[in-house]
């Protein structure tokens, strides 16, 4: 049994039958076990018991830059941490993902769910994807068209079938300091360069976020949902103070799962060994040793004290995974 407990950042004591730590692309060539699960950092992830087959644990790390006229050419081997990526491009002042500063995870991970915070998604700014097809063994090239990113979604997500394991992504970033300031708690700041950028991102997530090396947690555990502005328009009558944000849909507008979550009730309460963060009810916290049913019972009351106030019907953002592999929410 291979212990998955450094590789779930919620901390869970779960094992897979088998695990294999990748560092190169040729490593991928040896491998043709039928069940596998291909984890990075483990940072979205969430087991409900020990895994049947086998673990795959991207350690491919190689970077290389290219400056192109103002822009930059930035390939990444996928099992970079995301953060210390940030850390070194601004050490070498290119500019772009700032705003995704303290997002734990690695670069390859990020774009299945295609992360983001602050008012940057990590899909805007990639413009090609290298994955390793396991069942067939070929390099295939994912264009940013191909990858077709969306609210926490992806290509690779909804194709889990096809077991791609993401090698390198390769980022069109910039040589000039150019904010992006959108998000309501950046608006009308200023910032001299991208680390005072990145030291306020740094500051915003520590006061909502706990630390996973500190506390077991996931990060967000919901999608924020997406439904129409009808509905939204009708809910906002009931309950002036909900917070609305518009999406590419004209039809439809963003609610925040966390404003829902603690007006149901549910910020900072604890069951069994779990509980909901008390700055952030969007985050499912591991209290000290939590089985994997106390998370998912948790999420499942949640849930169910969403909808019987709102009517809205929360998604989670976590990848879940069985026995046997991804399971669906829906089927739980």
């Amino acid at each position: 049994m291979f212990d998955l407990t450094p590789y779930n950042t919620f901390g869970l004591h779960v094992h897979s039958k088998n695990g294999i730590i990748i560092n190169t692309e040729n490593d991928l060539k040896t491998v043709h076990e039928d069940e596998i699960i291909i984890l990075g950092h483990g940072s979205d992830v969430l087991f409900t018991d020990d895994y049947d087959g086998t673990v795959l644990i991207n350690k491919i790390k190689s970077l290389n830059i290219t400056q192109e006229g103002d822009f930059f050419k930035v390939k990444v081997g996928s099992g970079v941490i995301l953060d210390d990526l940030i850390e070194s491009l601004l050490e070498n002042k290119i500019y772009g993902l700032e705003n995704l500063s303290a997002i734990p995870g690695t670069v390859g991970a990020a774009p299945i769910q295609n992360v983001g915070a602050y008012g940057v998604e990590i899909g805007d700014l990639i413009t090609e994807i290298e994955a390793y097809d396991l069942q067939r063994h070929f390099r295939e090239t994912f264009s940013h068209e191909r990858c077709e990113f969306a609210y926490r979604s992806s290509y690779f997500k909804h194709h889990c079938e096809r077991k791609l394991f993401i090698t390198s992504v390769t980022f069109r970033l910039f040589s000039r300091f150019i904010p992006k300031l959108t998000y309501q708690g950046l608006k009308n700041l200023h910032f001299k360069d991208g680390a005072a950028l990145r030291a306020r991102i740094e500051k915003m997530r520590s006061a909502k976020l706990p630390d996973p090396k500190l506390i077991g947690n996931a990060g967000s555990f919901f999608k924020n949902p997406e439904i129409e502005k009808e509905v939204a328009n009708k809910l906002k009558e009931q309950y002036p103070d909900m917070p609305v944000y518009p999406t590419n849909e004209a039809h439809l507008c963003k609610l925040a799962a966390g404003w829902l979550i603690e007006k149901a009730g549910c910020r900072g309460i604890t069951h069994g060994n779990v509980g909901t963060w008390e700055e952030q009810a969007l985050v499912i916290v591991n209290r000290g040793d939590a089985k994997p049913n106390e998370v998912v019972a948790l999420a499942q009351y949640i849930i169910a004290e969403v909808y019987a106030k709102f009517g809205i019907l929360l998604v989670p953002e976590v990848r879940t995974y069985g026995p046997k592999g991804e399971l669906s929410w829906k089927r739980m």
